[in-house]
């Protein structure tokens, strides 16, 4: 018994192992409990999109544009939260802190892999545009894979047990010089918007799938309009945009030989 819980609890098996699984099983879920799309449903994504903004944000009185505000505050605000906690842990919690940002990324991966198979099978790719916004978030996960290899390549091991011998002010002032302030603050701000790329990726991963499911019938019909309406402001080709250019920038924060030696050598 015990040894069992020691495999469950375990960071390396909860990043590698766990992880995935749970996201391939969430996917199935998803993808698997509605049926192929009815013969008169909208074919492309934009046609799906203005069903339902015609149907559910039109003619539903109930349905109001703050919905979508409140749902991005929420998701906003979460995200802050996460973010602030790593923030502050990154040097004393190293490699915790990798291990959890890689095991949300694989069960993310997982999740975006296992619905697109499903969804295919079950004829829910009506056009490419379909494939496309599925098919994007895998791409933008697997970027942000190698940048969290970056980071961890360039981090110094050094710096983890300089950390827990300092308070946190300490820490910054007199146990790093002045290139390693540079360096930490960068990656700690690169490594954070790779975490919010990741989640703002799931969203509007779960946003897609959301929005395809409702072109058949099933008893989640309800929960497939709720999630659609949570994350509409994940709709359209604008957050591909910009996803790409917190990677971009990410990237220029993590490589000790771009922003770092720019900055420490002006």
């Amino acid at each position: 018994m015990q040894t069992m819980l020691d495999l469950i609890h375990n960071a390396t098996l909860q990043a590698w192992i766990w992880g995935p699984l749970m996201g391939v099983i969430l996917g199935a879920l998803f993808a698997g409990l509605t049926s192929a799309p009815t013969v008169n449903a909208p074919v492309t994504v934009s046609q799906t999109k203005n069903v339902y903004l015609t149907k559910v944000i039109v003619t539903d009185p109930r349905a109001s544009s703050g919905d979508d505000d409140k749902g991005t505050m929420v998701i906003l605000i979460g995200a802050g939260l996460g973010l602030a906690f790593l923030v502050w842990k990154y040097a004393v919690h190293f490699d915790e802190v990798h291990n959890g940002l890689m095991g949300l990324l694989l069960t993310l991966l997982a999740f975006s892999l296992t619905t697109a198979v499903v969804s295919f099978f079950k004829g829910q790719f009506t056009s490419s545009s379909w494939a496309l916004y599925i098919a994007a978030p895998c791409s933008i996960l697997v970027a942000c894979a190698a940048l969290l290899s970056l980071a961890r390549v360039s981090f110094d091991p050094a710096l983890t047990p300089l950390a827990t011998q300092h308070t946190f002010l300490s820490f910054y002032t007199q146990g790093l010089s002045s290139y390693g302030q540079i360096f930490m603050m960068f990656q700690v701000l690169g490594v954070a918007l790779i975490f919010l790329v990741m989640v703002f990726t799931g969203v509007a991963l779960l946003h897609y799938l959301a929005l395809m499911n409702q072109r058949s019938y099933s008893p989640l019909q309800g929960l497939w309009i709720f999630l659609t309406g949570l994350t509409l402001a994940f709709s359209g080709a604008r957050w591909l945009f910009v996803m790409a250019l917190l990677l971009g920038l990410s990237a220029l924060l993590i490589e000790p030989g771009l922003m770092t030696k720019w900055v420490t050598q002006r």
